[in-house]
Order: structure tokens, then sequence, then C-alpha cells
């Protein structure tokens, strides 16, 4: 069973994530997978530096992701391709991440909607947040009212997210109440699928 875990930047999806994993369940992480795909070595890192040239690399030679996101956040065309180049890699690891182990597998996924992931998972948890705090939380990373309003140009608002997904976290609250949400809703998901494991094998209770 997949689980996405999704919402607006600065939601807190990571924190989510953490707790979820926290609580036994196997996670991971699509934006991570997707940097992992930057790394000299693959044949991504040497499609990015054909295409922008050695601007993008660091001291070290690996891909510096502030360049990559100075190039796509600018120029739709360029973000479309990075994203032809690196969703099917992404996709493939969660396809075999998720059919590792048992359980219930969580995984963030930042634009699941924008990207119509939603179609692959069993069920989506949006984690939301009032806009001022957003707004607050993306201006501690060092990113300008500019850089924010381009980020967020690409993405649906969390409203919208909020009422697209199947259960709803509401970060506006202490690390203690947001994990006792977290917990709830994944009681809530680990009983569903054991619900429709018994169901699958013939062993439910006869009406």
């Amino acid at each position: 069973m997949i689980i996405a875990v999704t919402g607006g930047i600065g939601a807190g999806k990571s924190t989510v994530l953490g707790f979820f994993a926290e609580f036994g369940a196997r996670v991971a992480d699509a934006d991570e997978i997707a940097h992992s795909c930057y790394r000299r070595g693959r044949p991504s890192y040497d499609a990015m530096v054909r295409r922008w040239g050695s601007g993008i690399l660091a001291s070290d030679g690996e891909i510096c992701r502030k360049a990559v996101a100075g190039i796509v956040f600018h120029e739709q065309k360029e973000l479309d391709w990075l994203n032809e180049l690196i969703h099917p890699m992404v996709l493939e690891e969660l396809d075999r991440l998720s059919a590792v182990g048992s359980g219930v597998f969580f995984c963030a996924v930042p634009l699941l909607y924008e990207f119509g992931w939603e179609r692959r998972m069993d069920s989506v948890v949006v984690v939301w947040c009032p806009a001022d705090v957003q707004l607050s939380r993306l201006r501690l990373r060092g990113w300008s009212d500019d850089e924010i309003r381009r980020r967020l140009s690409t993405q649906l608002s969390m409203d919208e997210k909020l009422s697209r997904g199947d259960y709803g976290i509401i970060n506006d609250c202490t690390l203690e109440e947001l994990a006792a949400q977290c917990r709830s809703v994944m009681d809530a998901i680990v009983g569903k699928a054991s619900e429709a494991n018994r169901s699958r094998n013939g062993s439910g209770t006869p009406s």
C-alpha cells in the first residue's frame, strides 16, 4: 500500500514523514530520490551538464542544486525538460522501494497533484499550514519574496491540495499535537489496509 504525503512548500511534509517513520512505517522522499539523480556517474548528470554546461557544477564537480534551481524556476521549458528527465527514475525507485518489505509505505511527493501522480497512490495525506506561517518558514530558508513567489507559482494552493486529499494534517500547532495527528492518520490508514487484506483473504467477519 503506497501512501503519498504532499502539501505546499514549507508545510512540514518532512516533519510529518519523520513521525510516520518514528511510528514504524517505511518511508521515502521523492525529492531526495530526485536529487540523487544529480550525482556524478548517473546518466542524468551527464544529460544536465550537456544541456546547461559546467556552470552548474560546484567546486567538487557535483551538480549545484541552487544553480539548477536558478535555471528551471526562471524558464518553464527548462523545468519541463528536467521533469521529463528525472520523473521516470523517481517513479521507478518509488515502485522498487514500495515492493521491499511489508506494511504501509509513505512517500513524500511535493508536487503530487501537479504531476498527476495521485493516480498511482492508494491514498493521499495532505499537510497544510496557514499562508503566513508558510511565508515565514520560507523566508527562514533565506529565500527572497520574489523567489518564494516564483516557486509557489508552480504549485497548486495548499487549500486546493487539502480539498483533494484523503487525509489532512493541519500543521499550525506544537510538535506534540502534530505527532498526535500523524499517529491518528497512520492508525486509520493501517486499519484500512488490514481490513482490505482480510477481505482479500476471505477472512472478514460474516454478515
